[in-house]
């Protein structure tokens, strides 16, 4: 079974579950009990698209480098023209690289399926999307990799504002 036709596959079954799912959310908004439910149900669903595609998206570069080690790996234990190989360890090791790329895309799809269903349950309840964005497992993360924004104080913007401009106008006045 080639990879495309598997990923094609997996997207499949995530769609039918998807529809099931709004399916039950539009039986949950019939029903006036339940029809709290239905909302969040319905966004949480429509949540995970994005963030299992964007989470893919992020993945993909570390399963190309993979497979690359696995091409390099192969090349010097057998160098020259592709042919069937023998070699044990060359097998081992193109196998288990296979299984560690499909490790990680899976790994990074399920957290971007429930990255995606929290963003949206969590809308769907009513809170703000910019508030919900910066609260995930995923946020604290790049809130520690990222380099931390410093707040200035309003006149602390409005100096280098200032500098900014009579930087500006004497470029323009000394070439």
């Amino acid at each position: 079974m080639s990879p495309i036709f598997a990923y094609v596959l997996a997207w499949m079954a995530w769609l039918t579950f998807a529809c099931v799912v709004w399916f039950v959310a539009g039986l949950l908004s019939l029903m006036r009990r339940a029809r709290f439910l239905a909302w969040p149900l319905c966004l949480a669903m429509a949540g995970t698209f994005p963030f299992v595609f964007a989470y893919q998206i992020v993945a993909a570069p570390f399963v190309v480098a993979i497979m690359l080690v696995a091409w390099a790996f192969g090349k010097i234990l057998e160098p020259g023209s592709s042919t069937p190989t023998q070699n044990p360890l060359l097998i081992t090791v193109s196998i288990a690289m296979a299984f560690l790329s499909l490790g990680v895309m899976v790994a990074m799809s399920t957290a971007g399926f429930y990255e995606g269903w929290r963003f949206g349950w969590a809308c769907g309840k009513g809170r703000p999307w910019r508030e919900v964005t910066w609260e995930g497992e995923a946020a604290a993360l790049l809130r520690r990799v990222l380099p931390a924004r410093h707040k200035k104080k309003r006149g602390e913007r409005l100096k280098s504002l200032r500098a900014c401009c009579l930087f500006a106008r004497s470029v323009m006045l000394h070439g």
